[in-house]
């Protein structure tokens, strides 16, 4: 009797011990996967505020999208990577009669400007937890174009125009993300950036010749201007 009670406690306490070190090992394993650093990617609504120059001539804030790919060296808290960001400046859709067509055609006529910005960053982020600021350095370059098209329904050939500016950009950028889920983050970003003199659409400028062709105005100034996102990062 005296043997099996003595058994009986070396099975009980060999499972307790088995039990506490599965434990230590998924604590382990959830330290080392929340101290682990992987690649983010990002991605949000993005509205522009442009300054000095740039704000006295065009005067509207551009509205869209952007997105990021970030990477770790190492386990460090720096990471590297790029960006790409669309902002929309103008648009112009309206139907007019063709007055040098004899049948009397009707044409519609479209424009549109854009803004493409392309970056690479360097990124500082000291804290891996649930909220992880940030602080970033970029380069890169930004393309305005502006595309338009005088499309007719009847025998007049279509009139089109492309034009389009890059500029050279440089700036910092600051923000954070708050994990919501696992690997999941809400991320808010504000940028500012300096750039280069271009050529852009004055919004204000476009009109249509009794020739059958449209116009508008190019703007010249540095490109300088803030930007502020919000979005979604993932973390893999």
């Amino acid at each position: 009797m005296k043997k099996t009670a003595i058994f009986t406690l070396l099975l009980l306490l060999t499972g307790a011990s088995m039990m506490a070190q599965n434990r230590q090992a998924r604590q382990r394993q959830v330290v080392t996967f929340q101290e682990r650093r992987g690649v983010t990617l990002s991605g949000g609504l993005q509205i522009a505020v442009p300054t000095g120059e740039f704000a006295e001539n065009y005067g509207r804030l551009p509205f869209g999208l952007n997105a990021f790919l970030s990477v770790p060296l190492l386990n460090a808290p720096i990471e590297i990577g790029g960006g790409f960001a669309w902002n929309h400046m103008a648009s112009s859709r309206e139907d007019v009669n063709i007055q040098s067509s004899a049948n009397g055609d009707v044409g519609t006529l479209r424009i549109n400007g854009n803004s493409y910005t392309y970056q690479i960053h360097g990124r500082l982020r000291p804290f891996n937890g649930r909220f992880r600021p940030y602080g970033e350095v970029f380069v890169g370059a930004r393309n305005f174009s502006t595309t338009s098209k005088l499309q007719t329904t009847g025998g007049v050939s279509p009139t089109e125009r492309l034009d389009r500016s890059f500029t050279f950009i440089a700036g910092w950028g600051v923000g954070a993300k708050y994990e919501m889920t696992p690997g999941v983050f809400l991320e808010a970003r504000f940028e500012s950036s300096i750039g280069s003199k271009a050529t852009y659409i004055d919004p204000e400028s476009i009109s249509i010749t009794d020739s059958n062709n449209f116009d508008y105005r190019n703007l010249e100034s540095r490109t300088d201007q803030w930007a502020l996102s919000v979005g979604v990062a993932f973390a893999f």
